[in-house]
């Protein structure tokens, strides 16, 4: 895998992994504030399991590049495996957002039941929440599908992209000025840093705003059975 391709096949999630664990440690922080320490420490947890899955994206990207950043990250990850072998508690957390950064979305469902089951109306957290994520998810897989985000996995220890076709490419219109804009972004560069990473950056972006989108909407028809309940 070429540079160029690691950047096409992982920035989309650093891109979507960054912003979601800012929004996820909000929530976390918000659960705190009104006195819900298992939904806090749930969220907490998921946003440190989304901090390391973009650093495992930018990991791979620096190592295919073969750069001084390559070697920089390597030293990095070796130091932090050297010092959480050394300590019980740094192991134990380790080992805790490696789980995490692997199953975010089961997590997640986990922490909207919890944060129903903690809830003094549980009826209407259940419908804010069921309808919530199911919305979020639904669109999350739909720009999934539409957008073409690889899929990453963890295999041997190695951070691979698994490719998909994108459905934007069935419309030869639209296909042909994505290309166009890839290879605009090939070609280019800003302040001398080359912009290959500027289609994966909009990728990522568009994957979280639908998913931001599919939440709200799910949130706003709650709202509207809720506020029509007896």
């Amino acid at each position: 895998m070429s540079s160029g391709i690691a950047i096409a096949s992982f920035m989309p999630s650093i891109v979507s992994s960054g912003i979601f664990s800012s929004r996820r440690a909000n929530s976390g922080a918000d659960a705190l504030s009104q006195s819900n320490p298992f939904v806090a420490a749930m969220n907490m947890d998921i946003a440190g399991g989304q901090v390391l899955n973009a650093a495992k994206g930018m990991s791979a990207i620096a190592k295919e590049s073969k750069s001084s950043i390559a070697t920089g990250f390597t030293s990095a990850e070796e130091s932090i495996k050297a010092l959480t072998k050394g300590d019980k508690l740094l192991n134990g957390l380790g080992k805790v957002l490696n789980f995490t950064s692997n199953y975010i979305n089961p997590l997640i469902t986990a922490t909207g039941a919890v944060k129903v089951l903690t809830a003094d109306d549980k009826k209407e957290a259940a419908i804010k929440e069921g309808l919530g994520l199911g919305t979020m998810f639904a669109f999350e897989a739909a720009a999934k599908r539409i957008l073409g985000m690889p899929s990453i996995k963890q295999v041997d220890g190695k951070r691979i992209a698994i490719e998909k076709e994108a459905l934007y490419k069935k419309n030869p219109f639209i296909e042909k000025q994505a290309d166009a804009l890839k290879e605009f972004c090939n070609t280019r560069s800003f302040c001398n840093k080359s912009l290959k990473f500027l289609p994966g950056v909009l990728k990522g972006l568009g994957f979280v705003s639908a998913s931001i989108m599919g939440y709200k909407l799910g949130s706003e028809v709650a709202n509207v059975i809720v506020d029509e309940r007896p």
